[in-house]
């Protein structure tokens, strides 16, 4: 073992560590960046679309759901060196504190809201479309209230991969205004542009071997 890893590993034990106050522990973050370099080989396209300052929501495609948070997460953090916060964990003890170390936070439009305020990247996963692997599930309506309350852009991501594989694409589209103004009708609006803007980029970007 590392002098840097038992280093690390005798400040924790005394509780010298520092977490935000959503939980995000970077030095764990950083512990962990070579076991997920070893599992994920991935390429980020268009990263210079992604926002060097200020909050935003990037909202991306997934299939099965396990994966895709964490590449998002890595392949964000070594385009630019931005963490992202990723909507979805659970509030239940042990898994939901986890995921909180690593960035995850709860699928709650106040929270989400005071991640944009506070100048974060959240990361917005959407529905499953388990049946087509060449199509983006669905994206709520609601999910994007918190990007309109605080006027941060949202930026469609489209994911490339499998599951079992180890190699993934990230293509970051052009980031989307939200509307001016507020309401159900605004609301409908920028969640049908995104969801169009992730599906567009995602066509663009699928291999010819998707489609086998």
């Amino acid at each position: 073992m590392s002098p840097v890893t038992l280093d690390y590993l005798g400040r924790r034990a005394h509780g010298a560590y520092d977490i935000d106050e959503w939980g995000l522990d970077p030095e764990l973050v950083a512990l962990a960046n070579p076991l997920l370099a070893l599992r994920w080989d991935i390429e980020v396209t268009g990263a210079d679309r992604l926002p060097a300052v200020g909050g935003a929501v990037l909202v991306f495609n997934r299939r099965f759901g396990v994966s895709e948070p964490w590449v998002v997460a890595r392949g964000v953090r070594q385009a630019c060196g931005r963490f992202v916060r990723t909507v979805g964990a659970p509030d239940v003890a042990p898994i939901g504190p986890f995921l909180r170390r690593f960035g995850g936070v709860l699928d709650r439009t106040d929270e989400i809201a005071g991640l944009l305020r506070a100048g974060q990247l959240v990361g917005l996963p959407m529905s499953r479309d388990l049946r087509r692997r060449d199509r983006v599930g669905r994206l709520e309506v609601g999910r994007l209230e918190a990007a309109l309350a605080t006027g941060s852009p949202v930026v469609p991501v489209a994911l490339v991969g499998r599951e079992s594989g180890r190699a993934w694409r990230i293509v970051v589209g052009e980031p989307i205004a939200p509307p001016v103004g507020g309401g159900p009708l605004a609301s409908a609006e920028l969640a049908e542009a995104t969801r169009h803007g992730v599906q567009a980029i995602l066509d663009d970007a699928l291999p010819s071997s998707w489609w086998g």
